[in-house]
């Protein structure tokens, strides 16, 4: 079975434009552009969609877009620091090296999904669905997992302290190269995981074993 995840499919030249070139909020399509070292100004959308489109170095001010869709998209250095996209469908998208504190992916369907090197401290992702996401070298300090259904989803070295699994099965992922010394978990949740020698250590202390070296 293939678990390599396809990236962003964004073919032939974009064009530059500003969001407030291209956004019509009677039909809020948004295709084949780059939008680059800027900010966007508070503004509250629903179902907007976004295809083939490079966002880089952009700040998002107070920015609300429910029930969003996204296929073919990267983001590249941008804040995106509490910003509320809750329901929104992502296909084929890359976030690399973002600022993602605090932002709100809740009820959320992920395929194909890559995080680099972001900071989601504090991100809320409860009751998603992620198939064939990954997150590498990110920060998920108090990142909230809850009720999550997880399918083919890698963390690599990613420091994960806090993180929240509540409700959610890790079987068959793989936390061994990220650390933590402390997450929020269900016991019943946990059965084929796959993690170190250390983290086995601070999991056993929720189902009240006591280890010995």
């Amino acid at each position: 079975m293939n678990d390599k995840i396809t990236k962003p499919k964004v073919l032939g030249e974009l064009r530059n434009a500003t969001f407030w070139d291209v956004y019509d909020e009677t039909d809020p399509y948004i295709k084949n552009v780059i939008i680059q070292d800027c900010s966007i100004d508070p503004v509250t959308a629903e179902s907007v969609e976004f295809i083939e489109v490079i966002f880089r170095n952009v700040r998002f001010e107070q920015t609300g877009f429910s029930k969003m869709f996204l296929r073919d998209v990267i983001f590249e250095k941008c804040d995106l620091s509490n910003v509320q996209f809750e329901e929104a469908t992502l296909q084929r998208v890359v976030f690399d090296n973002c600022q993602m504190t605090g932002i709100n992916l809740s009820e959320g369907r992920f395929t194909n999904v890559s995080f680099y090197q972001c900071n989601l401290q504090f991100a809320m992702l409860g009751y998603s669905k992620q198939k064939l996401v990954a997150y590498q070298d990110c920060l998920l300090k108090q990142t909230d997992i809850y009720e999550n259904l997880l399918n083919k989803v890698k963390f690599e070295t990613c420091d994960m302290n806090g993180i929240n699994f509540s409700h959610t099965a890790l079987n068959g992922i793989d936390l061994s190269s990220s650390f933590f010394d402390h997450i929020t978990v269900g016991t019943n949740n946990l059965k084929g995981c796959i993690v170190n020698q250390e983290q086995a250590k601070t999991l056993s202390l929720l189902l009240g074993l006591v280890v010995k070296d």
